[in-house]
């Protein structure tokens, strides 16, 4: 009976539900926003948001590291590998809002990262790659 009523309200199946098993999201915290921004609570509205604040956070982290690189590059403390590190920042253009994408379906959902700067970005960001597969529960293809 728990589970019909989870699977009606998440309008979802039985099976649907384990898309959710390997997220470290705290599913609490997303759920209260949701309800705060009025989005319906669906399990693929979920994974959506999910995806979403996981992608924020290694926008921010890519963003983050630009800077801290560009202001020692300013003050001429720049290392070697700092300096290639900014330029590869720089040549690929990296924007995890761009680069990276979502497609949600319930069993069918899954996460990419466009696969001409994966390898960048598992190179520059590998704590936060990481970080962003533990948070949504999904390993990044591309």
């Amino acid at each position: 009976m728990r589970n019909d009523l989870i699977r009606a309200i998440l309008n979802c199946g039985a099976d649907d539900l384990s898309i959710l098993d390997d997220s470290e999201a705290d599913m609490f915290k997303i759920v209260e926003q949701m309800r705060f921004e009025g989005l319906e609570l669906t399990l693929n509205g979920i994974m959506e948001e999910i995806f979403k604040e996981g992608i924020f956070r290694m926008d921010e982290a890519v963003k983050a590291e630009k800077k801290r690189l560009e202001t020692e590059e300013y003050e001429g403390t720049l290392t070697e590998a700092g300096f290639e590190q900014l330029e590869a920042i720089r040549r690929y253009n990296l924007s995890p809002q761009n680069d990276f994408t979502y497609y949600v379906n319930c069993l069918d959902t899954h996460l990419s990262c466009d696969s001409s700067k994966k390898e960048i970005y598992e190179e520059m960001f590998e704590q936060e790659m990481q970080g962003l597969m533990d948070y949504t529960g999904f390993n990044i293809e591309g």
